[in-house]
């Protein structure tokens, strides 16, 4: 055994058992970090322990250290199988079983020695695992099981994966389970399922068959009857018993008469159609009809995931039920017509007891105390998947949106399996802010193809985890993605948890690949990205987001792609969840104070950060088509040819502070897309009011240190070294139709308009309302 290989080893009495793998340094330190980071306890003893029949396999001996009480099996880890029978053991009797069909027929006979191997990987399946080796010696068959865990690195396994089944089952119950998988996990105590699910039955009578065995043997060996009275008719001269005074004195009158001959008779005897046998006789057809329900559904599934030992050990159960059903007793016995709980006999008698109380269990599934079952469930890659879904969804929530509705109100039935359809937006909450009218729809795995309309791909099927379609009041509309990846990288950032480098490379392609389409009644259809931001989710742990900065926050807000970790929080805190809720809070809106939602926000707040606007080269992007900037001279200290260039529009620029950009909240962005000025000034220095005359259109916007701006510019000379916008003007400028008037102070303000609107315009005071484009603007920019 190479030294870098990991061995365990148990030698039975009919075989020899190992299970080898590559170094498990790696998992178990991963483990460890997790575990320790969090400040929980490890995996105990008890735990980590791989179970042949009840003995522990046991580490080889070259392997230093007592790894025997360490974790062995792991997520994502290829492991090698070996069992090698003794000669006793009958040629071709022996076989691995397990519910899973890949992972019973995993293991094949060696062609030339005594041996059943395998090679298993149990991918993102975490869990109790459980085999049982079957053969037989001399004909007598032997059945042992075989058991262990299969542990998760990334998280805590008993504590986040309680969690997350708790928020999936509040939404989406029933969702997780499956009728088979490489793992188990233990379905407890739980309130009564209103609706009727086939797994959670089956889990149970797996669980509960021998006892159900036991007990019907019991009834059948043993059956309840009661003595019952009943009547007939019987020929004088056949009675051969002493007779009641009164039917003496009928006998009498009879011969006396010479008239009929028979006499009613009254008799007792013991009789087996009792209320407690007309329940046995129930349970065992109906435990028959589900085990066939059951098998029919599953073989007529061509992609059923369902062993053929487990369909030869349902056929097993179903074959016994009914031979149970078909014994003579039940030939004198009736239908069952009611409840008998109150039967003494069903409660206490041998038999009957058990079979009551196994029904119970059955008929209730995983009610109150009725005991817990190992059910199998999706893998923990797609729990997470759907528990960020529902993280996401209780963000919005938490930012104010209210439910108006969605469009998925039960998952369909595949089989025994609740599946989400794969239609697009089919999975959509809509939500809606009352404030501002935005509206807010969440989907999980959308289809984005080909064969859209509004949105669609031109080369392949695309569906990201988490579609958030946001539409404004005005229509207009864009999507933020995540995807959900149930991995972690711990090379790129250090000490730190990192999303795995292919992840970030799917979000760039889902941000390229959806394309939206406007489409117009007389050209082709202009096509734009609606995608302003996509994101992979991880399991990544960051005890300290408040006081910390996302990893990954920097080509977030350069770019919009990037990641968010995520993992469930106890008590119902926000550490887990904080980075992405406040991306969130501010892509949508908030104030100053974390997480309160925004009010009457522009529009154009959604589309100016530097991510929204990344343009092919030598192209420019802009939102708006004529923006005019109205705004005042200032003249005070000015060169008196600077004022004359300004009364006559004759100036080449024009300057004016950033802070005064900041002040009225217009993003940078927005005044790079200035394409025409108004300057108002006064006529002499004894006017109360300013007026704008002419239209200078802008070649150039810039943003420079105030020493650095030429004299012709600004009208006087400066050191400062305080940022300034400088627009450049191009050829001469057009006179207004409408001269607009603005009370001249020396306090700066401006204000933004479409050109189209300056014929409409004569005063200052007019330009408001929606023509203040930017009055609400978040100070956040």
């Amino acid at each position: 055994m190479a030294k870098n290989n990991e061995l365990l080893s148990y030698v039975h009495d009919d075989f020899d058992i190992h299970v080898s793998t590559d170094c498990l340094d790696s998992p178990r330190n991963k483990l460890k970090r997790t575990y320790l980071s969090r400040f929980v306890e490890l995996p105990k003893y008890e735990e980590t322990r791989v179970l042949v029949g009840s003995q522990s396999m046991l580490p080889s001996l070259d392997i230093v250290g007592p790894p025997h009480i360490q974790p062995f099996f792991f997520e994502n880890r290829q492991y090698w199988f070996e069992i090698e029978f003794n000669d006793q053991v009958d040629n071709g009797s022996f076989s691995v079983n397990h519910k899973y069909t890949l992972l019973d027929q995993s293991f094949s006979t060696h062609p030339k020695r005594k041996s059943l191997n395998a090679v298993i990987n149990f991918g993102n399946d975490v869990g109790l695992c459980d085999f049982k080796i079957q053969y037989s010696v001399n004909g007598v068959w032997q059945s042992v099981p075989v058991s262990f865990t299969v542990f998760a690195t990334k998280m805590i396994q008993a504590q986040d994966l309680s969690i997350m089944n708790q928020d999936i089952d509040a939404i989406y119950p029933l969702w997780r389970y499956a009728i088979s998988g490489k793992t188990t996990h233990t379905q407890g105590r739980s309130s009564r399922q209103a609706e009727k699910f086939e797994l959670f039955w089956l889990a149970q009578f797996e669980r509960l068959v021998a006892e159900i065995n036991q007990g019907v043997k019991r009834v059948l060996n043993a059956p309840h009857n009661r003595l019952q009275s009943y009547t007939f008719q019987q020929k004088l001269a056949r009675v051969n018993k002493r007779l009641a005074a009164k039917q003496e004195q009928k006998a009498k009158e009879l011969i006396a008469s010479k008239s009929a001959s028979r006499i009613t008779i009254k008799k007792q005897r013991l009789h087996l159609d009792t209320p407690e046998n007309r329940f046995i006789k129930m349970v065992l057809a109906k435990i028959k009809t589900n085990l066939s329900k059951v098998l029919l559904s599953v073989n007529a599934d061509k992609d059923s995931k369902v062993s053929s030992s487990f369909l030869k050990e349902l056929a097993v159960w179903r074959d016994q039920v009914g031979q149970y059903a078909k014994h003579a007793l039940w030939h004198e016995v009736g239908d069952y017509k009611g409840r008998y709980s109150e039967s003494k006999v069903l409660q206490e008698a041998a038999g009957y007891s058990k079979v009551y109380k196994v029904w119970q269990q059955l008929k209730y599934y995983l009610n109150d105390s009725l005991g817990a079952s190992q059910l199998s469930m999706k893998s923990v890659a797609d729990i997470y998947e759907i528990w960020c879904f529902l993280e996401v969804k209780s963000i919005i929530e938490s930012l104010g949106f209210v439910q108006q509705s969605k469009t998925l109100s039960h998952l369909k039935q595949v089989q025994f399996e609740k599946q989400f359809p794969k239609d697009e937006m089919a999975a959509a909450f809509v939500y809606q802010h009352e404030s501002d009218g935005m509206q807010l729809e969440l989907a999980h795995e959308p289809s984005f193809t080909p064969k859209g309309s509004a949105n669609r791909t031109w080369l392949a099927n695309h569906r990201p985890d988490i579609v958030l379609r946001v539409t404004l009041k005005n229509g207009e509309a864009f999507f933020i993605l995540f995807d959900a990846k149930y991995r972690i990288d711990t090379t790129q950032l250090g000490d730190k948890d990192a999303v795995p480098e292919d992840a970030i490379n799917q979000m760039h392609r889902y941000r390229d690949a959806i394309i939206h389409q406007q489409h117009l009644e007389y050209e082709s259809a202009l096509k734009s990205r609606p995608v302003l931001g996509a994101f992979a989710l991880y399991p990544g742990f960051f005890p300290e987001q408040k006081s910390e900065q996302n990893p990954y926050a920097d080509a977030i807000n350069e770019i919009g792609i990037g990641a968010f970790p995520l993992l469930p929080s106890e008590d119902n805190q926000a550490a887990n969840n904080y980075w992405i809720k406040e991306y969130l809070a501010q892509k949508l809106g908030k104030t100053q104070q974390p997480f309160e939602y925004k009010k009457s926000l522009s529009l154009d707040y959604h589309f100016v950060e530097d991510s929204a606007r990344i343009a092919p080269y030598g192209v420019n992007v802009s939102r708006h088509q004529g923006l005019t900037f109205v705004a005042p001279v200032n003249e005070l200290d000015r060169e008196q040819t600077y004022l004359e260039k300004a009364k006559t529009g004759a100036l080449k620029g024009y300057h004016t502070k950033l802070i005064a950009t900041n002040r009225q909240n217009v993003h940078r962005n927005i005044v790079r897309e200035i394409r025409y000025l108004v300057l108002t000034v006064r006529d002499s220095n004894q006017d109360k009011e300013q007026f704008g005359k002419y239209l200078y259109s802008v070649a150039s916007v810039k943003l420079l240190p105030r020493r650095g701006i030429d004299k012709e510019i600004t009208g006087k000379d400066s050191d400062a070294t305080e940022k300034y916008w400088v627009f450049e003007f191009s050829g001469a400028p057009v006179l207004l139709p409408k001269i607009i008037e603005k009370p001249y102070e020396e306090h700066f303000n401006f204000k933004l308009i479409q050109a189209e609107r300056l014929a409409e315009i004569s005063h200052w005071g007019e330009i408001q309302g929606s023509l203040a484009l930017y009055e609400n603007l978040s100070s956040t920019w």
